[in-house]
């Protein structure tokens, strides 16, 4: 049998112990977890089983300095002709892992910056012409107008005593005929009263214009002086009475340079400022004297 396969029966048999070692290896180098290179390309490592590969694990690094190892289980005929390769053991599926591989972002080129502009120079202004020196405006002070002064009230009357005799009207006077006076010199005649309910008018009868007649107030006891300036003489009775009435009585005197006509009223008759009218003509002196009462009648 021997002498029937030959030279051909050696070469099978010794390819096939090759595979069994070949295979009985490659179960103990799985176990172990070893590097096992077979005559491929790829290298791959084997983890026992039941263990999964690390995440992080990198794929081993192809060694491209090497040259794929030679079968060296493979025998070559004597005779030059090549045995056939023996069958290669099922490769086993590990899960590969592929990491992502971070990108790198490139350097982005430097823009060129576009030149920058001059800044535009400042214009250096010409010395301006000295200017004249203002003078300050004087202040003008507003004018503060005095505050005008309050206005005094006027002071309370003192409460005058009236005699009861001065509120009563007295009698109409009798009428009579006038008194005849000289044509010559300066002469006065009848002196009568006209009572009214506020004021009372003196009439003095004269046989000329008078000059110049002033008056002025007497007041302890309560008076009237009437002067006519000059050498005036008196005609009739130099006395007149009122027994009722604001006049208590008339007194004529006669003075070298003047005739004087005293009225003297009774108390509360008239205000102790009263200011008389006095009027003059050709025939008489009429002198109109307001009252602070009412006459009854």
């Amino acid at each position: 049998m021997m002498k029937h396969f030959g030279h051909k029966g050696l070469i099978l048999s010794a390819a096939l112990g090759a595979a069994l070692g070949v295979l009985a290896w490659a179960a103990c180098a799985q176990a172990a977890g070893y590097e096992v290179r077979m005559p491929v390309e790829k290298t791959v490592r084997l983890s026992p089983v039941g263990e999964m590969p690390a995440p992080d694990a990198a794929p081993a690094a192809k060694d491209e300095n090497k040259a794929p190892a030679k079968d060296e289980n493979k025998a070559v005929a004597k005779d030059g002709n090549k045995a056939a390769p023996a069958p290669a053991a099922p490769k086993p599926e590990a899960a590969k892992t592929e990491e992502p591989k971070p990108e790198i972002s490139k350097p982005e080129a430097a823009k060129p910056e576009a030149p920058k502009a001059a800044a535009p120079k400042a214009k250096t202004p010409a010395p301006a012409a000295a200017k004249p020196a203002l003078k300050p405006a004087a202040k003008t002070e507003p004018k503060v107008e005095p505050a005008p002064a309050p206005t005094p009230k006027p002071a309370a009357k003192p409460m005058l005593k009236v005699d009861p005799l001065a509120l009563v009207m007295p009698p109409e006077p009798v009428p009579h005929a006038p008194m005849a006076l000289p044509v010559a010199g300066h002469f006065v005649g009848d002196v009568e009263v006209e009572f009214q309910s506020d004021r009372i008018i003196l009439r003095a009868a004269t046989n000329g214009q008078a000059g110049q007649v002033t008056s002025f107030n007497v007041r302890e006891p309560r008076k009237l002086a009437v002067d006519l300036h000059g050498e005036w003489r008196k005609k009739g009775p130099p006395v007149v009475r009122f027994a009722t009435g604001p006049v208590k009585n008339i007194v004529v005197g006669e003075h070298p340079d003047r005739l004087r006509l005293s009225i003297e009223f009774r108390e509360g008759a008239v205000e102790p400022d009263m200011q008389p009218k006095v009027e003059t003509g050709p025939k008489a002196v009429t002198v109109t004297i307001p009252l602070a009462l009412h006459l009854k009648r």
